[in-house]
């Protein structure tokens, strides 16, 4: 099994030092400490190289999920965000921030260890009923997405099906399975699919394709 070293950034001591000792009973290890995304972003400058960044959200205000943005750019880890309730708005923005994973804080630690786990093997991590009220918003509110916009007859069936299957948390071997088709051909469906929205990982695509109206697909 393999093991990833973790910056945790939270400014609420206790809780931190509490979820290290819960996430050091996995493949993880903590490497590091931040109070802060500011705090984070120096360490990441002094030479800080985690394979994971845990940041437990204090408001989800815009100020705030900017500064994930900014720790996105400054680093190649994947990011897991922690946050006390479960939110549409602050979802969508830290989505559009590179988060590879909006979790709630009250979660089993059994769930958040697999979670974790999953994010690390490249999956993008958020609650089902959280993206249904993004669709749901979408649907009702229509705004402009960051990402440029596509006509739907660019995008063929099959891809809007892969997009689909995206955003019902389905990795690439299980759209494989559920479209029947071989797991290489899912990879190139969504390297296509990227290119066509302009989106530069999986985590963009989910928002496009929300921003966009697309449902979840568990079976085809």
């Amino acid at each position: 099994m393999s093991n990833w070293n973790v910056m945790l950034v939270d400014h609420d001591r206790l809780f931190s030092a509490a979820l290290g000792t819960l996430i050091s009973s996995g493949p993880f290890r903590i490497c590091q400490h931040a109070v802060n995304a500011q705090d984070a972003h120096t360490a990441l400058e002094q030479g800080a190289d985690p394979d994971l960044i845990v940041m437990a959200l204090q408001d989800g205000s815009a100020e705030e999920l900017a500064s994930l943005k900014r720790l996105r750019a400054s680093s190649g880890a994947r990011i897991a965000v922690l946050a006390d309730a479960m939110a549409d708005r602050s979802l969508s923005l830290a989505l559009k921030a590179g988060a590879d994973a909006y979790l709630n804080k009250g979660m089993s630690s059994e769930s958040l260890l697999r979670s974790l786990h999953l994010v690390m093997l490249g999956e993008v991590v958020y609650p089902t009923h959280v993206a249904s009220l993004l669709i749901a918003t979408a649907n009702e509110r229509p705004q402009q997405p960051r990402v440029a916009p596509v006509p739907s007859n660019e995008l063929s069936k099959r891809e809007v099906q892969i997009l689909r299957c995206l955003l019902a948390g389905q990795s690439n071997k299980a759209i494989a399975r559920n479209l029947h088709i071989t797991e290489s051909t899912v990879k190139m469906h969504f390297k296509n699919v990227m290119r066509k929205i302009n989106a530069q990982n999986r985590t963009q695509a989910a928002v496009w394709a929300i921003q966009n109206g697309l449902s979840p697909l568990l079976n085809a």
